[in-house]
């Protein structure tokens, strides 16, 4: 017999799960499937950048690269995007 609060703690599982797929899917928006990697190494450099955001200078750049690889990952992206640094390529341009 299913008591209220095992129908609640299902009804939150489902929940939650839903909340992590949307997450998940979430993830690659940014850099890769915007178009800013063109040459498909995973990774955006400041060229590929600059194609896109015409502003973004060395040292805007180097400021977003943050593990000082001369690339920006999807991380990198991201956080420069929720930072309000660089406008969401999926959604702004």
């Amino acid at each position: 017999m299913w008591t209220a609060v095992s129908l609640m703690e299902k009804q939150m599982s489902r929940a939650a799960y839903g909340a992590l797929l949307a997450a998940l899917a979430a993830l690659p928006a940014n850099a890769m499937s915007a178009g800013i990697d063109v040459d498909g190494d995973g990774k955006a450099s400041l060229t590929e950048l600059q194609a896109v955001y015409s502003g973004v200078t060395g040292e805007l750049f180097a400021e977003i690269d943050t593990n000082g690889d001369g690339f920006l990952d999807d991380e990198e992206m991201a956080d420069a995007v929720s930072a309000g640094v660089l406008e969401d390529p999926v959604i702004d341009l």
